[in-house]
């Protein structure tokens, strides 16, 4: 009963995958690489990246920052956000 269930499930995904046009799956900047919409896309995905790179070494360090903070301390109470 359960192999049923989840053979119909799965030939409900085939049917759902395969009745998406194939156009659909490419996106602007890995589609077709020498359009004016791919050149100009592609230095601001490089860029968001970067900058979310950016953002997340922030983050860690900040948590870094406040464990040794905590350790030297004894405590979260004089912990220092700022350098």
């Amino acid at each position: 009963m359960v192999r049923e269930r989840l053979a119909k499930i799965g030939i409900l995904l085939a049917a759902l995958v395969g009745a998406i046009p194939a156009d659909s799956w490419a996106c602007a900047v890995c589609g077709v690489p020498k359009t004016q919409a791919t050149r100009g896309i592609l230095p601001a995905v490089i860029l968001m990246l970067v900058l979310l790179g950016i953002v997340f070494g922030a983050f860690i360090r900040f948590f870094i920052r406040a464990n040794r903070s905590r350790n030297q301390s004894g405590g979260f109470n004089r912990v220092r956000t700022s350098s």
